[in-house]
């Protein structure tokens, strides 16, 4: 075995003992056995230069800054070796496979079930032993007289509060996006937005019910406003609980779908309350719960700070295409050292329009097949968008300055895996499938094998079609293109003929191409800081908070004893960790923008020389190629589960892997199929032949 392959098999062990060693810390923490040894152990670390500041730090947020750096490497040298995609295909497909299929709740893969039931298992529990260890002491509170049932409600009503910390030490880990520590798992990242939106909910129902609980018997006391606003030298602060629990309930309640998608400007600058909401959970629970949440708030945050860094310069757009279904196509110019992987997206700001909002857009171009660009789509579909179309459209674009925060996507994609495809877009939902073909059609001359690919596509009006515009060869079957692509669209709610379809894609004098100034283009995007680099920084960030906070706690408050730190008010505490927080960051920051600063990316020049010579898109030469093998329906929707059934695709003995970006009840057909189809097979035949499921959701 080569060096190279054991280190990535230690690098693999490593994360996995990591992660174990942090949810075993999870699971004993509520228990009587972890409570005297950490008694312990704190007062172990007092006589020690660590201090019983630093002990927090080490064991509850090394775990997972340790995972995360290490997962940062580990990808990186799967990448090097050539591996990852023999590592995702090794992944059991039946994790995948969806098990609900709710309106409700969605759709919900045995993976995501099995990860939920556990962690409401470990939810039980460590609300169980928080709550019998209270009962067993029935500790009063000393402003309170309570009787039995106040008492023991008010326990219940605290340790509901234990709950959250759980939530709030996952809420912010799926949302990561350069920084992504799903990505070691290949969870794209809209499904790992969807987590964040199921977290977030459980954070706000446990939050509502600690603070509803614990202010119910302040009025059965009629004390609430006393309790209320007291801010005692040591222990919680309820004022600062309060505040969190109002903050916490502006964001969700923008964050619910309809709000979301009618108010998305109410919606963004509510989410942008979190940096109040930590504060003010720092503020209520103290230091040492904080540590509890804290490898996340800071992974975030150094999340946070590459990507305004990298999106600080903006760009400007090499072309503009206006498509007749009311939507364009954005060309940018790119460094042909970055790379992206198909179904990636970038974050796009435009300040002509909105200096506040950013929006994100499926990449419909492939790095293989265009090194100097990227393309996206973008549909009218709000507010934002309507005013990109008018720009375009009214000319005022020659020099419209953008700025962009990505690309982000898989290491790889699981697309590769299978011989056979099947694709189902409704409307838009056709963009990630756009740099699938793109990916495809680019590798067709290295790979013996060939990929047969059934296209469902179905959109409201004829106009919509245009949509398929970059891909317009590869439909037509153009020589060197995709020959095994079969096409089925669906024509919902108009009446035609097959040849006005053709003629939408044939005819390019509907779409209008906008070239912009030759000179205005700027500097290409180019290629971000590396996994490694992300590491780095991540294990620097650590290091100097640690280092940050025993210094200070040593040289500030002179500790010796652990006594000495029941004396000291919580607020001192409190300063203590944001100033170690603030200079572990600033640190990081100044050290990414001086690693950027030195680099100089070569080609620069060879780039823009480029462009000046090929500004505009390529036209579409005179196809004549027919449809033959294509089928254009109209007036009905498809018939998911018939058109599977009866595919030419066939499953034979190979897997087919089902990808579908729609509406949701086009995912929720979808999805039923595929979980039937599956539940009929035995086990052995379900390895060698079924439909595999994968969705797209980008309504973000």
């Amino acid at each position: 075995m080569a060096p190279s392959s054991i280190i990535a098999h230690v690098l693999k062990l490593s994360m996995l003992l990591l992660l174990a060693a942090w949810v075993c810390i999870w699971v004993l923490k509520p228990t009587h056995l972890w409570k005297r040894s950490w008694h312990l152990a704190e007062d172990w670390a007092a006589t020690t230069f660590l201090g019983d500041y630093g002990i927090n730090v080490v064991v509850f947020c090394f775990p997972i800054l340790a995972v995360a750096a290490l997962g940062y490497i580990y990808l990186d040298l799967c990448e090097k070796l050539g591996k990852l995609r023999r590592m995702r295909t090794s992944m059991p497909s039946s994790f995948s496979s969806p098990i609900i299929v709710s309106s409700s709740i969605g759709i919900v893969s045995f993976g995501e079930l099995l990860t939920a039931a556990l962690l409401i298992v470990f939810l039980i529990w460590t609300y169980y032993w928080n709550v019998a260890s209270d009962f067993k002491k029935m500790t009063p509170y000393a402003s309170l007289r309570l009787n039995r049932w106040q008492l023991r409600m008010m326990h219940m009503g605290v340790r509901i509060g234990s709950l959250s910390e759980v939530c709030l030490a996952l809420l912010l880990l799926p949302i990561l996006r350069g920084m992504a520590v799903f990505r070691i798992l290949g969870v794209q990242f809209e499904s790992a937005v969807r987590y964040h939106i199921w977290i977030g909910n459980g954070l706000a129902l446990f939050a509502a019910l600690h603070g509803i609980s614990i202010m119910f018997i302040w009025v059965v006391k009629k004390s609430f406003l006393k309790e209320l606003m007291k801010w005692p030298k040591t222990g919680r602060v309820n004022i600062a609980g309060a505040a969190a629990l109002a903050t916490l309930f502006a964001i969700w309640i923008t964050s619910l779908p309809w709000m979301r998608r009618r108010k998305f400007q109410t919606f963004f600058l509510a989410h942008h309350l979190y940096t109040l909401f930590i504060l003010f959970f720092l503020l209520h629970a103290g230091d040492q719960h904080f540590y509890l949440v804290f490898s996340g708030v800071l992974l975030f945050s150094l999340d946070k700070i590459l990507r305004i860094i990298q999106s600080r310069k903006e760009k400007c757009l090499i072309s503009a295409r206006i498509l007749p279904c009311k939507a364009v196509q954005l060309t940018l110019p790119k460094h042909p050292s970055m790379k992206y992987t198909p179904t990636s997206m970038i974050f796009m700001k435009i300040p002509s329009i909105s200096n506040l909002q950013w929006h994100p857009f499926t990449i419909t171009s492939s790095c293989n097949r265009d090194d100097d660009r990227l393309s996206v789509i973008v549909k009218c579909q709000g507010q934002w968008t309507e005013a990109l179309y008018s720009k375009v459209q009214s000319g005022q674009v020659m020099n419209l300055s953008v700025a962009i925060d990505g690309p982000y996507g898989p290491i790889d994609f699981p697309h590769r895996r299978y011989s056979n495809l099947v694709l189902v877009a409704g409307g838009s939902g056709i963009t990630p499938f756009l740099s699938i073909l793109h990916d495809i059609a680019s590798t067709r001359g290295n790979t013996k094998r060939r990929t047969k690919i059934l296209l469902i596509y179905s959109v409201k009006r004829i106009q919509d079609l245009s949509m398929l515009t970059p891909i317009t060869p590869l439909l037509l079957n153009q020589p060197g293109e995709l020959e095994n692509l079969k096409l089925r669209i669906f024509i919902t709610q108009e009446e035609g003929s097959a040849s006005e379809a053709y003629a939408i894609l044939h005819d390019m004098s509907n779409v209008t191409t906008v070239a912009m100034d030759r000179k205005s283009h700027g500097d290409p995007l180019v290629r971000e800081d590396g996994l490694l680099w992300r590491a780095t920084i991540t294990v620097l960030s650590f290091l100097i908070f640690l280092a940050s906070l025993v210094f200070l706690s040593h040289v500030i408050l002179h500790h010796g004893k652990k006594s000495s730190r029941r004396k000291t008010p919580s607020w001192i505490n409190d300063i203590l960790l944001v100033g170690s927080f603030v200079i572990s960051t600033s640190c990081c920051t100044l050290a990414t923008v001086l690693s950027i600063w030195k680099q100089s990316p070569e080609g620069t020049r060879e780039v823009h020389q480029k462009f000046a010579k090929d500004n505009e898109p390529q036209q579409t030469k005179a196809l004549k190629s027919s449809f033959e093998g294509h089928e254009i329906n109209f007036g009905k929707r498809p018939k998911i589960a018939e058109l599977l059934s009866d595919s030419s695709i066939g499953t034979g003995e190979s897997q087919v892997g089902v990808f579908v970006c729609g509406p949701y009840s086009m995912q929720e057909s979808v999805a039923s199929f595929c979980r039937t189809y599956s539940c009929n097979l035995k086990d052995a035949e379900r390895q060698k032949s079924a439909f595999i499921y994968h969705s797209f959701n980008f309504s973000l």
